[in-house]
């Protein structure tokens, strides 16, 4: 007995699997071997295969365009973190050159207020070192 009639008709499948994409394939090329034996109809068998095929040739291909964008948008976000990160980086030293810079012409410009003020206090006080006669 040949292999293609050793093969379940199509109305004893109730108690097969067909839970996988592979085994419904599987089974639908059985069935379209079983009709060119007896020499049927094949037309609605190549068009379901069709289907199967070109469905998983699509979920392949989405696969692939949503790993793509997600290596794209983990690629944008550490762009980001690094931008923000250099950003920081050059942002401390410049709040404290800043700083640096404010408190030094605060501090000179205190210095010489009181240099002013000790120069106006000196020139207002008499000197001790003249001798006046009367």
């Amino acid at each position: 007995m040949s292999e293609l009639q050793q093969t379940k008709l199509w109305d004893d499948w109730d108690d097969i699997n067909l839970s996988t994409s592979e085994r419904r394939v599987e089974r639908l090329e059985i069935l379209l071997c079983q009709k060119v034996y007896k020499g049927e109809d094949i037309s609605q068998c190549l068009q379901v295969l069709e289907y199967l095929k070109n469905r998983t040739t699509h979920q392949k291909l989405e696969s692939v365009f949503f790993r793509q964008v997600q290596s794209k948008l983990i690629f944008n976000s550490w762009q980001i973190i690094g931008q923000a990160t250099l950003i920081f980086l050059v942002a401390i030293p410049c709040c404290f050159a800043t700083y640096k810079i404010a408190t030094s012409s605060l501090i000179s410009s205190n210095s010489s207020s009181e240099l002013s003020q000790g120069k106006q206090l000196s020139k207002n006080t008499p000197s001790h070192g003249k001798k006046h006669h009367r």
